[in-house]
């Protein structure tokens, strides 16, 4: 089913078409399926990220601002950053582990998730604009003054509800059940791994962190959607809709959800890594350091999130949110053991720069990058000014972009694999290079503008001189949006294996 879904895609469905060995569609069909999705969902989010500075520039009514800028961020955060990083990471799973990608889980995964997107769309173009932060009652509040309709807070509300299940439920149970039951089928195994290898370690740390620390908003919106489709009266939910509980909810969740998103990626990293090494030895500089870095990125992200609780005094007791502080501080700890493991490997094996490893480190650098932006505003003193700026705004959006990228090249690497073609090594480093400058561009404008006080979400950027970084945005903006041309116009064009030379595909197969 999802391998003729694929193919009968206009477009985007030629790019990810499986061409390849037909014995390995059980572990291709479905990835290729999510990743397809994910580009299209991404090739709608820049779209809506250009016009954002241009509405300003051309003087355009407000509430379309407010229309790109929510629906800019419903596409990029969940049906594309999330989906790209679904689609490679379960690929990646099934080809270490030799277990089929089949039945009911990841069909609901990708159907949940991108029904919910389309909903979420559907609910924003009939006027809905809430941010990430969705905090009850304020989607409430708008209805009853007027901006939008209750039914749109209705369609948004089952939006969001197909997203969470897909993200807090559908996929960590799909990761689980691959690492820990089922069979194994010699003939999917791609390059066999234990849990034991960082690559996999972090796979099933994301998966369990998703799970647990979403299973409360997960309760309390299914609590509330219910409520909203008069199935229960809203005087049962009074305990879910109180402010303080969704707000708390919120935060567990998407905190940990962007931390579980890096711990994965950063497990990525140290397994597409050993492939790259030009004296072709597949180790890293030290397993046992990658895999500290990893437990210490889990123990110091969890409880991180009491940073954002910094002007809940005297209601949440201070020391919450300076533990919060300290937490985010002590990520720093492993992401410098991560620098480390990676720039000690690199300097004693060597590199073979290649266009989906440089994907990778590029993405790792803009991350860590951010990183320090991220440690400047979970100081609590810095967060009174900078929280409601575009400082923050900056920092979300740098870490989707970087988590992107990384994905994007581990995705270059699978790319053969996936569908039985090759791609041409010259685009792909142009891409590399326009979505670098592009990436660390945008991230950087968008911190300056936070630091002169520019605040997120406000459609009037020329009033304190503030237009000069919405030209910046665009700027960079554009040349994200050109490199992601270029990666398309390579995966469109990329010709099956053994039909002419384009680039030399991995000798082993790509699972890792």
């Amino acid at each position: 089913m999802a391998s003729t879904m694929v193919a009968s895609v206009p477009v985007f469905g030629r790019m990810f078409k499986l061409e390849g060995e037909p014995e390995l569609h059980d572990i291709n069909a479905w990835p290729a399926a999510m990743i397809m999705a994910s580009f299209i969902w991404f090739s709608v989010a820049v779209l809506l990220g250009i016009s954002m500075p241009l509405t300003q520039m051309l003087g355009l009514d407000a509430s379309l601002f407010y229309t790109a800028v929510t629906a800019h961020g419903a596409a990029m955060a969940f049906p594309y950053v999330f989906q790209l990083m679904m689609g490679v990471g379960l690929h990646r799973a099934a080809g270490c582990l030799g277990k089929p990608l089949t039945g009911w889980l990841p069909a609901a995964a990708f159907w949940c998730m991108n029904i919910g997107g389309i909903l979420f769309t559907i609910a924003i173009l009939m006027g809905l604009k809430i941010s990430y932060a969705v905090m009850y009652p304020l989607p409430i509040v708008g209805v009853e003054t007027g901006q939008w309709s209750m039914t749109s807070v209705v369609i948004g509300f089952t939006g969001i509800a197909g997203i969470l299940l897909t993200v807090i439920l559908l996929y960590p149970v799909l990761t689980i059940k691959l690492m820990f039951f089922g069979k194994e089928r010699e003939e999917l195994v791609l390059s066999r791994r234990t849990l034991g290898d960082p690559g996999m370690l972090g796979m099933a740390m994301a998966a369990f962190v998703l799970l647990i620390m979403g299973m409360p908003l997960l309760i309390v919106a299914s609590a509330v959607l219910l409520a909203l489709y008069h199935i229960i009266p809203f005087a049962w939910v009074g305990w879910a809709t109180d402010p303080l509980v969704f707000q708390f909810v919120f935060y567990i969740f998407a905190h940990n959800l962007m931390e579980a998103m890096a711990i994965m990626v950063i497990s990525a990293v140290y397994a597409t890594l050993p492939l790259y090494l030009a004296d072709g030895t597949r180790k890293l500089y030290s397993t046992k350091a990658a895999n500290l870095a990893l437990w210490i990125l889990l123990l110091t992200s969890v409880t991180s999130f009491f940073h954002h609780f910094y002007t809940m005094f005297p209601a949440l007791p201070s020391a919450l949110s300076y533990h919060g502080n300290i937490m985010s501080w002590g990520t720093a700890i492993g992401a410098a053991i991560t620098i480390f493991t990676v720039a000690m490997t690199i300097i004693k094996h060597g590199l073979r720069p290649e266009a989906g490893i440089m994907a990778v480190l590029m993405g790792f650098t803009l991350y860590i990058l951010d990183g320090a932006s991220a440690i400047v505003t979970s100081n609590v003193a810095f967060s009174f000014q900078l929280h409601g700026t575009m400082w923050q705004a900056g920092h979300t959006m740098a870490v989707l972009i970087a988590m992107s990228m990384m994905w994007m090249g581990v995705l270059l690497h699978h790319y053969p694999v996936l569908t039985g073609r090759v791609l041409d090594p010259m685009r792909g480093k142009w891409f590399v290079i326009l979505f670098t400058v592009g990436a660390i561009g945008v991230s950087y404008a968008f911190l300056a503008a936070g630091a002169a006080g520019m605040p997120r979400r406000f459609a009037s950027w020329n009033q304190e001189g503030w237009m000069i970084y919405g030209y910046l945005i665009l700027f960079f903006g554009l040349c994200l949006a050109l490199s992601m041309v270029i990666f398309l116009i390579d995966v469109s064009k990329a010709r099956r294996i053994g039909e002419g030379v384009v680039a030399s595909p991995p000798k082993a197969a790509p699972a890792e």
